[in-house]
């Protein structure tokens, strides 16, 4: 299987630019509109796929430490499977951190019980002063 770096024929310290050039290329060399060959499309989605993991310093570190560990548990075998994408997320964003749903539902049961304990408590005075 094929490393991210492989698919674009860089060096695992490969800088930004290193990385821009060598999608540029094979974008243009494996683009289907310009390459009949029927694997041209999936080649250039892996080239795409790899661009955008390596591209990013975030999504990088995160690939670059998975295949530590897949190194260290598959006896130094390190495989990229076809079809693994990384999810890009816009910077700040906080919706695929473990816990943030929870939190916000947490939250949200905290708001609606103040609300409620509110209304309890006017009809209670409420009820006091007639």
């Amino acid at each position: 299987m094929e490393t991210c770096y492989d698919i674009l024929g860089v060096a695992p310290d490969a800088t930004p630019d290193e990385i821009r050039a060598a999608y540029r290329r094979l974008a243009r060399q494996y683009h289907p509109d310009v390459n009949p060959d029927p694997d041209a499309s999936e080649r250039f989605i892996a080239i795409h796929q790899a661009y955008e993991v390596l591209i990013d310093p975030e999504a990088r570190a995160r690939y670059d430490l998975s295949l530590r560990h897949q190194a260290a548990g598959a006896g130094g075998q390190a495989a990229w499977a076809p079809g693994f994408t990384w999810r890009a997320q816009a910077p700040g964003s906080e919706a695929g951190r473990p816990g943030t749903i929870a939190a916000l539902a947490i939250w949200g049961m905290m708001v609606l019980l103040m609300l409620v304990l509110s209304l309890l408590l006017r009809l209670v005075i409420g009820g006091r002063q007639r």
